[in-house]
């Protein structure tokens, strides 16, 4: 009787498990386009998400997906489709996305991105703002990457990068901006198919759990 009853919650709990998994992975479009559209993960809530995307950019935000996950304790969120730009000739193109991150036990001591993407006749940019109080808000962290630089950590003094949430917060409003170039006459592509961001805390979800 015992072991049933042990099997029973077992099914229970990895049912509920790939019920939330399930839930953690959406488009951005049904994201941005339904209020009050959250993403949960460990002990993160993600709100308030759009985007503006301007230029020749191939974006398309039903082809765009927002999961959250969860990994050794740190929560992450990527954003994985087709962000590109290609070209006959030099062109432009820049997208921006907007998120909350709370974290609803600890808080927020260490915000970092990292990206996975080409550039061929071409430049881009991940710049990652972290804001408190509002968008455009007081910058409490900064993250820039480009091409040979695509993660932080480490961070590197001379871009700028400030990864460290000092004092750590509970909300941060995030501005993620992408900016890519074609800089030849003859065109290029740019093409970035993944972008993550983790979060770290004081203290980890880990620690809080056994304490």
């Amino acid at each position: 009787m015992i072991r049933n009853k042990l099997i029973v919650i077992f099914a229970v709990t990895t049912m509920v498990a790939m019920i939330q998994t399930a839930q953690a992975s959406i488009s951005l479009a049904d994201l941005a386009g339904t209020p009050g559209a959250t993403l949960s993960i460990g002990d993160k809530t993600f709100s308030g998400f759009g985007y503006t995307a301007s230029g020749l950019t191939s974006f398309n935000p039903n082809q765009i997906f927002v999961t959250a996950t969860e990994s050794g304790g740190i929560d992450y969120l990527t954003w994985s489709g087709n962000i590109s730009l290609t070209s006959g000739s030099t062109a432009t193109a820049d997208l921006l996305l907007n998120y909350i991150v709370t974290a609803n036990r600890g808080t927020i001591n260490m915000i970092d991105q990292s990206y996975t993407g080409s550039a061929i006749n071409g430049l881009l940019a991940v710049d990652e703002t972290a804001a408190i109080g509002a968008f455009g808000g007081t910058q409490v962290g900064y993250s820039h990457l480009q091409p040979g630089d695509m993660s932080d950590p480490p961070a590197e003094i001379g871009q700028g990068d400030n990864l460290i949430i000092n004092p750590s917060q509970s909300v941060l409003y995030v501005t993620k901006d992408i900016a890519l170039a074609v800089i030849s006459p003859n065109g290029g592509s740019i093409t970035i198919d993944q972008v993550e961001q983790s979060f770290h805390q004081v203290p980890e979800p880990s620690a809080m759990l056994l304490g």
